[in-house]
């Protein structure tokens, strides 16, 4: 008889403090839920330890959203990757008169074509960027260049339905007046144009 009173007396599990707490560290919906059920800590305390779990739960959230991956991680990265995709293609493109400063580096692929990188601090390369003067084709090999290199698994097939949503081959389509993006698995790209620069064609990381 008496075993059989202290089973009754014995707490269930979902109404034990460590059980509170595990969900609070795994998973602190549940563990708010199970605080203001169990009617534990002064309504005070259980209003901090609220606020506290909601900001730990959203943080890794926030900060990964807020976070762009770099499509190249060193410049070392990028140049292999360029010269890959060049003997790929067999073009004559190499990295000429390349300037470095302290967020960009600057080379260029011709005599009106400009390769732009941004960096960050620790040299990772988060975009690049092509600037066109004229209408040469060196342009349309430039950017298929860019997107062979950032998105090496797309046939020449997949490159040239990328520059053809780009609207690049559409002569009704104003780029003086629009400007167009393209997002193809991780990468986005952008086309627009500008009066001074010229074309302007950008690779970056899908956040």
């Amino acid at each position: 008889m008496v075993h059989k009173a202290e089973s009754k007396l014995r707490t269930p599990i979902v109404k034990t403090a460590w059980f509170m707490w595990f969900w609070l560290i795994i998973f602190p919906p549940l563990g708010v839920f199970l605080m203001w059920k169990q009617g534990r800590l002064t309504k005070k305390k259980r209003t901090i330890a609220t606020v506290i779990a909601g900001v730990y739960f959203v943080s890794p959230m926030i900060i990964g959203k807020a976070t762009t991956l770099p499509l190249y991680n060193n410049q070392e990265e990028f140049i292999e990757a360029f010269n890959k995709e060049v003997k790929k293609l067999d073009f004559s493109y190499s990295l000429e008169n390349t300037k470095k400063e302290e967020e960009t580096i600057t080379s260029k692929l011709g005599k009106d074509i400009t390769l732009i990188e941004n960096i960050d601090e620790k040299g990772a390369v988060h975009e690049l960027i092509m600037v066109g003067q004229g209408e040469g084709m060196d342009i349309i090999l430039s950017m298929g260049l860019l997107i062979g290199m950032t998105n090496p698994d797309l046939s020449q097939n997949d490159i040239g339905a990328v520059l053809k949503d780009l609207r690049l081959f559409d002569e009704s389509y104003d780029y003086q007046k629009n400007e167009t993006t393209v997002e193809k698995d991780t990468i986005r790209y952008n086309l627009k144009y500008d009066e001074a620069a010229g074309v302007i064609f950008s690779a970056s990381k899908v956040n």
